[in-house]
């Protein structure tokens, strides 16, 4: 008599998107950037656990390399996380390595009391610029 089995879902009942990029410095440190999107104005359980799932995911991806330093855009996040919003990938904190969070000009004065104010950026450009800086400052 076989054993019964049920299936079983991992796909989260959510409408965020995500998208992601890398960005290799010229010694191949790999930068990381995903940004989130969403227009609903409150986050459930099921949308946040997306966000951290799609993080943690991407700081554990070897390209063949893993990324050494990580950007989150929520520019297009109409929702505000909460200063416990699971969006810090634990790889890459217990590493010590450099997080920093996109935000718009219209979210910063939130954010700024949220998270640290020097992991909030708002200029892609300038945000990969510093990364750099700090790769170059420590490998060279």
């Amino acid at each position: 008599m076989p054993y019964s089995v049920t299936p079983v879902q991992l796909d989260l009942p959510t409408s965020l998107k995500h998208q992601c990029w890398l960005h290799t410095s010229r010694d191949g440190h790999l930068i990381g950037i995903i940004a989130f999107e969403g227009d609903a104005p409150q986050l459930n359980w099921y949308d946040l656990e997306y966000l951290r799932r799609r993080s943690d995911e991407f700081s554990v991806m070897a390209f063949p390399e893993y990324i050494s330093a990580l950007i989150i855009d929520l520019r297009n996040l109409e929702a505000r996380l909460e200063a416990d919003a699971p969006i810090f990938p634990w790889r890459l904190t217990e590493e010590d390595c450099p997080i920093r969070v996109l935000v718009s000009a219209e979210q910063r004065a939130y954010y700024s009391s949220v998270f640290e104010p020097a992991w909030l950026a708002w200029d892609l450009q300038a945000t990969i610029k510093d990364m750099r800086d700090f790769f170059d400052m420590h490998y060279h």
